[in-house]
């Protein structure tokens, strides 16, 4: 329940506190006091939209917070959702500054706006010409008609739904299988073409860098020769060659190596100079006559670089790459035979989801059908507690067309609001009155399913008057007995009924129009529902029928 509604500077309210208690509690006043606008403030709660003009003229803000009871199921349902209820209540707040940039908390937590709508969507329940248009609405019917499936009735439809999933996704996997197996059929003639190509060269991953280090010894092959042969000469053959001089210039340090640790010390290291120099020369003259000016073999390895370098420029800038695309279009290839088996195993898998689609949806549709009847079965018997005693209504079952996530069928809401009329789809037949009258009528059997403590009526009494109001006021009552119920009236007979009534009026205060509201007493409630009755031609007749409505059980 809604324990207590602060707001501030929203359009002519200044400052209201109110305090609420169960049952039913009207809000009255004339026209243009401001009763929407405490509506407003509560739609501000429950995440409805707010913009900059709703800030009272020159203040910096405006402010909305309630604070609402909570009990055990709604206080675990509000832990699922990651709102931890303290002392079971709830504290909501929406502030929202002159620039219409605004803030939701919860508990002192600031919340996006989505989650405010959720969170709020399990506390508070506003019927108003909104919740009109969704009754008319005939893609609410289905979700409507779901609210009373029951334990059993849920279960089965997420089940449903889980089915409908799998049954989708391997119906995308089979089109996505049947789409690259299309296309590889396309290509099939390149593919092999393209492997036959590459397959015909055996590649070998890296052979290109051996064969570039081939192709210059043998391209440079003459001058290669002639520049190792001057090289042994210089260092080896020549009559002035450089192991001879550092032969004789060893001879010299070892003459005079005994007479000085530093000398033998230099001697060591030209020694070693000495044997590292003769092994750098019988290694070049071991790659001279390595080298040979063999123009068939060069031939052959320019053939071959030729061959790996075409394809490399049309597959892979290095030999892994080709060898890469290679194998992956000898793999797709290869796939398509394994696609058709493939394709084959997941249109049986497709096909027992859809068998079993249909077995859990013929059950589903068995509980929806059987809802249905106790549906029209209570409505037609709230119906006629409303002075709409003639009206038949009745859920009418359409075959889908095809699977859905809901089941085989949608509905909708058929009403005859006359003898003698046939059905009609529901919004092509209720008036106004009617309409308020069904929403009632609905809210009061969906009251019985829903978990939502609070139902805010906004003026339920349009288009209605005499015995039908009066109707109306004692089903309020009724649904007062189990839920907080606020409505918004101008109906004597509805303000008569309340447990709970607060008296909205506009005042002038420093030049500025505001608005005030207060709990009235019992005096208070006789002298505003006498007013209600006779405007300002209040007479003592009039306050003695105020009090006959008061005293009504």
């Amino acid at each position: 329940m809604l324990k207590e509604l602060k707001i501030e500077n929203l359009a002519i309210i200044q400052k209201v506190d109110l305090e609420f208690k169960n049952g039913l509690i009207v809000l009255t006043g004339e026209t243009g006091a401001g009763k929407s606008i405490i509506l407003s403030g509560i739609n501000l709660l429950i995440g409805e939209k707010a913009s900059a003009d709703m800030v009272r003229d020159g203040e910096e803000f405006l402010l909305a917070q309630g604070v609402f009871a909570v009990n055990d199921e709604q206080e675990a349902e509000l832990k699922e959702l990651g709102i931890e209820a303290e002392d079971k209540e709830v504290i909501v707040r929406r502030h929202i500054d002159k620039n219409g940039k605004g803030k939701a908390f919860v508990n002192n937590i600031r919340v996006p706006m989505s989650s405010l709508k959720e969170i709020m969507g399990t506390l508070v329940d506003i019927v108003g010409q909104h919740s009109h248009q969704m009754l008319l609405n005939k893609s609410n019917h289905l979700r409507l008609l779901d609210r009373f499936l029951g334990e059993k009735g849920i279960e089965l439809k997420k089940t449903l739904e889980s089915i409908y999933n799998e049954y989708s996704s391997l119906d995308r996997r089979i089109k996505d299988v049947e789409k690259n197996k299309r296309e590889t059929m396309e290509k099939k003639e390149f593919y092999e073409f393209q492997l036959q190509e590459i397959d015909k060269v055996d590649l070998k991953d890296g052979e290109d860098e051996r064969l570039e280090e081939e192709y210059k010894k043998l391209f440079h092959a003459g001058k290669i020769k002639e520049k190792l042969s001057l090289t042994e000469e210089l260092l080896k053959d020549g009559e002035l060659n450089a192991l001879n001089i550092i032969y004789n210039s060893r001879k010299n340090l070892e003459t005079v190596s005994q007479y000085g640790k530093e000398f033998q010390e230099n001697l060591e290291r030209l020694e070693k100079v000495y044997y590292d120099l003769q092994d750098c020369v019988d290694s070049i003259r071991d790659l001279n006559d390595d080298i040979e000016a063999d123009d068939t073999r060069l031939e052959r390895v320019i053939s071959r670089l030729d061959a790996i370098n075409r394809l490399k420029s049309k597959y892979g800038d290095e030999i892994s790459e080709v060898l890469s695309y290679r194998n992956e279009i000898e793999e797709k290839l290869q796939l398509l035979d394994e696609n058709s088996f493939q394709v084959k195993k997941l249109e049986k898998e497709r096909e027992e989801a859809k068998k079993k689609y249909y077995e859990i949806a013929k059950k589903l549709t068995e509980i929806r059908k059987e809802k249905a009847k106790v549906i029209e079965n209570n409505l037609q018997e709230e119906l006629r507690g409303l002075s709409m005693g003639d009206a038949q209504f009745k859920i009418e079952f359409i075959e889908n067309t095809s699977m859905g996530s809901n089941g085989m069928e949608h509905v909708e809401f058929m009403i005859s609001t006359n003898l003698g009329q046939s059905l009609k789809p529901l919004w092509k037949v209720a008036s106004g009155g009617e309409v308020s009258r069904i929403m009632l009528a609905i809210k009061v059997i969906f009251s019985k399913v829903d978990n939502i403590p609070i139902l805010i009526f906004d003026e339920i009494d349009t288009g209605v008057g005499g015995e039908t109001v009066r109707k109306i006021a004692n089903k309020l009552k009724e649904i007062g007995q189990t839920t907080q119920v606020m409505s918004i009236t101008h109906s004597p007979a509805i303000a008569a009924k309340a447990s709970q009534q607060f008296y909205i009026e506009k005042k002038l205060k420093d030049n500025k129009t505001i608005t005030q509201v207060k709990e009235l007493n019992s005096e208070g409630r006789v002298q505003e529902i006498a007013r209600m009755l006779a405007g300002k031609n209040v007479t003592e007749a009039v306050i003695e029928h105020a009090k006959e409505l008061l005293s009504e059980v």
